[in-house]
């Protein structure tokens, strides 16, 4: 499984919270924050733009782009991660979860005119597949077929009643397969080295996606500009045109939207976030699906490896002071499974800090005044704004008090990446941000798995967990709950991670708009925002 840490990527039936408002609509008054100026709509956002070919998407900017371009055939509505119908009008899964058929809305026609068909679906989903980029791996274990024009069937291989959770991803977003294949574009088998589509994505109005906007120009540097599809299929898109632009500068991006220049500000960090409700500008807060946690090598070279060590780290951190740290909207992680999620610890049930029995395991493993080096990545600061050198110190000031001994290694996210991904990391901070809103996406903590394999956690190292984990994986219906609650409690005790905190997303946006939520998947769907 391949996986970019900078996809945010910011996980069967879950829910996360409604996004929670902080305060109420606030007026427009005079010298506040104006609507959408002559039908266009600003949005700041530190970018992250790689490419909005839906098979390789998989960076944050370009799922924004692709919400309002692309269609996929279920979709969260409302900041509610539970999957509704979109280019799908139904979804009927066996009792099994093997099998998932949907039937297509026959209203559906994409820009160029042209109807969805299930053609289109198994196409861009098998050449999803066969491009062989980043997201491909949604696709591992599936075969897609069609089933008349307006039906089509995912099979399989395994129970899959996350399944549904994928097709909201806009990596699985429909194109237009014949207007692809005159591009020079291919789902066949050998679509990794043969597909000669890429330009066509971001040529101007191409027509080949189904969504309320099309693309209007394209600059992963500085601007993104989509103008409304004059023929959409659904209820006419409220803006002339969507712009979204790179600000990377959180006090540039309140100060555009304190004064109208923006609409909506992205990456302004709770902290700040939490002052600017009122006088015109709206601040809305949502769970973010991810945990934020500290990583400890099994290597024998690591003083982590003793299990006393490890047991002294969960032990001797503390929490509360580390969400002040992290600033507004943070709270308590019990386990790697985000609260929102379906398998997830309560808080009451997280690792309580004890000093004292800490400092004693680490006099019991020998361990008073080892050195362990700890990585970070200075640089990253998208997950909510959190500033990681100032949580790495409070870290470190944590464990050195119970006689460890701290060496700060603060390295660029690729460096720091690397390095943990390398195994060469002995303690570690990181976050998970799932592809997929669905506890199954997170079974590779588990012995033997991505992240396991990354701190030395081999396969056979934790029978009784690995077992959960599989037990977990294939339990369908209401039984997933349990399944992966009792998995997540097993990882939390025996597992090689100390769960740090869980942080919010926060969105800042002109009152003007009315309600703007947070997408689990994309963070912002740009065809549910209103005028």
């Amino acid at each position: 499984m391949s996986k970019s840490f900078v996809r945010r990527a910011s996980s069967a039936a879950i829910a996360l919270s409604a996004v929670v408002a902080l305060a109420g609509c606030g007026g427009d008054s005079g010298g506040t924050p104006a609507a959408a100026k002559d039908g266009v709509l600003v949005i700041d956002q530190a970018f992250t733009a790689q490419s909005i070919d839906p098979a390789t998407i998989f960076q944050v900017t370009d799922s924004i782009v692709a919400t309002g371009i692309y269609q996929t055939l279920l979709a969260y509505q409302g900041g509610e991660a539970d999957p509704k119908p979109l280019l799908a009008s139904a979804v009927d899964v066996s009792k099994d979860a093997k099998v998932f058929t949907f039937t297509l809305d026959k209203r559906a026609t994409f820009a160029d005119g042209n109807p969805v068909t299930s053609a289109d679906v198994v196409f861009s989903l098998d050449r999803l597949k066969n491009l062989q980029s980043s997201p491909a791996y949604l696709m591992d274990g599936l075969t897609v077929s069609a089933k008349g024009k307006e039906t089509v069937v995912v099979t399989s291989a395994d129970p899959a009643p996350y399944l549904p959770h994928i097709f909201t991803s806009t990596a699985t977003s429909i194109v237009e397969a014949d207007a692809v294949r005159k591009a020079g574009g291919t789902d066949g088998a050998d679509a990794a080295k043969k597909d000669q589509a890429g330009a066509l994505f971001t040529k101007p109005e191409s027509g080949i996606g189904s969504g309320p906007y099309q693309l209007e120009s394209y600059d992963t540097n500085s601007q993104i500009k989509l103008v409304r599809n004059k023929d959409y299929w659904g209820a006419e898109a409220p803006y002339d045109r969507i712009v979204l632009r790179n600000v990377t500068n959180a006090q540039q991006q309140k100060s555009n939207v304190e004064s109208g220049e923006s609409q909506i500000a992205m990456d302004i960090p709770g902290r700040i976030a939490e002052g600017m409700d009122g006088n015109g500008v709206s601040v809305t807060s949502s769970p973010s699906p991810e945990v934020l946690y500290l990583a400890m090598s099994n290597d024998p070279s690591s003083p982590t490896s003793d299990p006393k060590v490890r047991e002294a780290i969960k032990l001797g951190l503390d929490y509360d002071q580390l969400i002040t740290l992290a600033g507004a909207g943070a709270q308590r992680a019990a386990g790697i499974i985000p609260s929102k999620m379906i398998g997830a610890m309560p808080v009451d049930e997280a690792v309580q800090t004890d000093v004292d029995a800490a400092k004693q395991l680490v006099e019991e493993a020998g361990a008073t005044g080892k050195t362990i080096t700890f990585d970070y990545a200075n640089d990253y600061t998208r997950l909510a704004g959190i500033d990681y050198n100032v949580l790495a110190q409070g870290v470190q000031n944590q464990l050195q008090a119970i006689g460890l001994k701290i060496q700060l290694n603060p390295t660029p996210t690729s460096t720091s990446l690397q390095r943990y991904v390398d195994g060469k990391t002995q303690l570690a901070l990181w976050s998970w941000p799932p592809d997929y809103v669905d506890p199954q996406n997170l079974l590779v903590f588990g012995p033997g798995q991505l992240i396991g394999d990354r701190v030395g956690w081999k396969a056979g190292a934790d029978p009784k967990v690995a077992d959960l984990g599989a037990t977990a994986q294939s339990t369908t219906g209401e039984g997933r709950d349990a399944a992966y609650r009792a998995w997540d409690e097993a990882l939390a005790a025996d597992g090689p991670y100390a769960y740090l905190l869980e942080p919010s997303f926060f969105l800042v946006s002109a009152s003007s708009l009315g309600p703007v939520t947070h997408d689990p998947m994309a963070n912002l769907n740009l065809a549910q925002i209103n005028q």
